[in-house]
């Protein structure tokens, strides 16, 4: 159970993901779920970079070992209920190095090369479920909602239109795996989001024109 603990977590999230994912997903018109993720992704970053009540709670989360987040291994043998790292120490301990090279600098006038960075090795990274859910809810809220369009490669636009906006997360997901991995957390729905939501809006116009995007709101 040591080393097959994580697959554990992550089928359980993934099956939790997708049931949330789909429920929601045809529940709601894809304005509203896009104004739903800009709101979300302000507040992930405002929780994870100033009020960093965000890190607490990812703790939190580790600490119980719930299966509610993704976990992904940096070595073979990790085991995640053995794990005992805090995100609180991490961002820390990155300050702490970051305020050591500075003082070795200005200590020492002879010293010309610039320090660098000293890179931290991590056991593991985490992804919340929500970072994951919100851009799943906009694939299959404009596969669900969005008019049908003109068959394109033998698909429906909307279903292209579902592909390209997952593909905009996963480039927004890239990006921010390149920051996690210096070891320093990070708030994932702005990035997520902002890929998920341009890859929605930009491949809308191009496949259903530009009235796919308006509101359609009665009374």
């Amino acid at each position: 159970m040591c080393i097959r603990d994580r697959y554990v977590v992550n089928l359980v999230g993934i099956l939790v993901g997708a049931g949330v994912v789909a429920m929601l997903g045809i529940s709601f018109v894809p304005w509203l779920i896009i104004i739903f993720m800009i709101v979300a992704a302000i507040y992930d970053a405002w929780a994870v970079y100033k009020s960093k009540h965000m890190l607490d709670l990812a703790d939190t989360m580790v600490n119980l070992k719930l299966p509610i987040l993704l976990v992904a291994p940096q070595e073979k043998n990790y085991s995640f209920l053995e794990e005992q790292d805090s995100m609180r120490d991490r961002d820390i301990s990155d300050k702490n190095i970051e305020h050591t090279s500075q003082i070795e600098i200005t200590s020492n006038e002879r010293i010309t090369k610039k320090v660098k960075k000293k890179k931290v090795s991590k056991d593991a990274m985490f992804m919340g479920l929500g970072d994951v859910i919100f851009p799943g809810i906009l694939v299959i809220s404009a596969i669900s909602w969005l008019p049908e369009g003109t068959i394109f490669l033998g698909a429906d636009a909307t279903l292209w239109i579902g592909i390209m906006t997952m593909i905009g997360g996963l480039c927004g997901y890239f990006i921010l795996m390149g920051y996690v991995a210096l070891g320093k957390p990070q708030a994932g729905l702005p990035l997520l989001n902002s890929g998920a939501i341009l890859g929605y809006l930009i491949s809308t116009i191009l496949l259903l024109g530009i009235s796919a995007l308006e509101f359609n709101i009665s009374f």
